[in-house]
């Protein structure tokens, strides 16, 4: 058996280096080594592609996916015909502490041939590893410092709930649908969900409720539609320039009865409710996102302070977990009664 080790620290997340390598599609973009993958990751899975390192003629891989462990090691291996030779590629991610990762880019030879090729290993694939070892520390670093573009509410000064009546209008140049909202907004957040409405260019919706009934719509209502009708919570858009203006529960056993939803964002008098915390922030690689941005979209909340969950906030997940359980003890109720 014959042990090749090479290591790098790369000033990224494991998160980020990790959506980097387990992205194999875009390898062609970064790295030398391994210019083209084709296939899925996921454990028991082959993969295709190409090998180049230097003084060696380019050849074709065919390995096997052996272990994944998200964010923290990937594996994969290659087979000759008879067992004459196997390789085993590994990439070991450690966090270091401080924000940095360490990887280890090993590979594991054996079979009688690995000796007789171990000289060409030990000096044209490693320089290949470490060329790509390289490549992959400029691609998360610059990642890293991508630019995320939260939503513009994050960048305005915030200056009071609006309070009483105020007026949201769609996006329309000419005849605007225009509703106002006579309560303040609660539960201002934003959302990375893909049902939310979210301004062009902006990663987040920006959603608030307020108490059913506080919504009225005051012009235009007849270019309104229902976005989705099977949807429990029914979103209302302007059928011309797609805003969402309000979304509404007739359900009586949802969460949410009783409420009504509002893009603060609309306000025309611009002002801002506090932004209290970020919603279904994963689903944003579900809507299209690299899921190499994602360090770069936690790093921006975190910076602007916004509080980041997978879900909605703990003070609501925790409301919406206690209605399970009411609408569980009023069921069993039911059924005791007419029993």
């Amino acid at each position: 058996m014959r042990l090749l080790e090479t290591e790098i620290v790369i000033d990224a997340p494991p998160q980020t280096v990790w959506a980097v390598l387990d992205d194999i599609g875009r390898y062609s973009e970064w790295n030398p080594a391994l210019p083209a993958l084709r296939g899925r990751t996921t454990v028991g899975q082959g993969i295709v592609g190409t090998l180049r390192q230097p003084n060696v003629p380019e050849r074709e891989v065919t390995p096997t996916i052996t272990r994944i462990v998200g964010a923290r090691e990937l594996r994969w291996l290659s087979q000759a015909p008879g067992g004459v030779f196997s390789a085993e590629h590994i990439f070991i991610l450690e966090p270091t502490g401080n924000g940095s990762t360490r990887v280890r880019h090993n590979e594991i030879f054996d079979g009688p041939m690995a000796d007789e090729r171990w000289p060409s290993i030990d000096t044209n694939l490693r320089t290949a590893y470490l060329d790509l070892n390289r490549a992959l520390k400029a691609r998360a670093e610059a990642l890293r410092d991508e630019t995320a573009v939260l939503h513009p509410a994050v960048e305005q000064d915030i200056s009071a709930s609006p309070v009483g009546a105020f007026t949201a209008r769609c996006k329309c140049a000419s005849e605007p649908v225009e509703i106002t909202v006579d309560q303040a907004v609660a539960h201002n957040h934003l959302c990375g969900c893909s049902k939310c409405w979210k301004p062009a260019g902006a990663a987040f919706a920006q959603i608030a409720v307020v108490p059913a009934g506080s919504i009225s719509v005051v012009a235009h209502g007849d270019k309104l539609e229902a976005v989705d009708v099977t949807q429990k919570i029914e979103r209302h858009r302007c059928k011309s320039c797609g805003t969402h203006m309000v979304g509404k529960v007739s359900d009586p056993d949802h969460h949410f009865y009783g409420l009504e939803f509002v893009h603060p964002e609309l306000a025309t008098d611009e002002r801002q409710p506090k932004i209290e915390f970020a919603a279904f922030v994963s689903s944003l690689v579900e809507s299209g996102m690299p899921a190499t941005s994602m360090a770069s979209v936690r790093g921006a909340l975190a910076q602007a302070e916004i509080p980041a969950y997978d879900a909605f906030s703990p003070e609501l997940m925790d409301i919406i977990a206690w209605h399970k359980v009411k609408l569980a003890k009023a069921a069993s109720q039911l059924a005791a009664s007419v029993s």
